[in-house]
């Protein structure tokens, strides 16, 4: 389950890449590629050994969302990048 406190990481056999604003990103194990528009690109670069929260904090302050909202999204999309084998979670430091 995910929490706040949760710290989402990519996983090692992945390659990704941005072009014009959006991420390529392919899963090697799953052979699998996903195509994130801006905000999930954004949520994708962060994943970077920083908390969910501190992830939903970034989102808020550079896309003028509510809190809440940016919070569920970003649970949500972060649950879809776990299932799709991209990301692992771990705990906070």
């Amino acid at each position: 389950m995910i929490s706040a406190s949760s710290v989402p990481r990519k996983v090692e056999r992945h390659a990704s890449r941005v072009l014009a604003g959006e991420a390529l990103v392919v899963v090697m194990d799953q052979r699998a590629l996903h195509r994130l528009n801006e905000v999930g690109t954004r949520v994708w670069e962060l994943c970077d050994g920083r908390s969910v929260d501190a992830i939903v904090d970034s989102i808020v302050e550079e896309f003028d969302v509510v809190r809440d909202t940016a919070q569920q999204d970003v649970l949500h999309f972060l649950g879809e990048l776990l299932a799709a084998g991209a990301l692992t979670l771990g705990d906070a430091p």
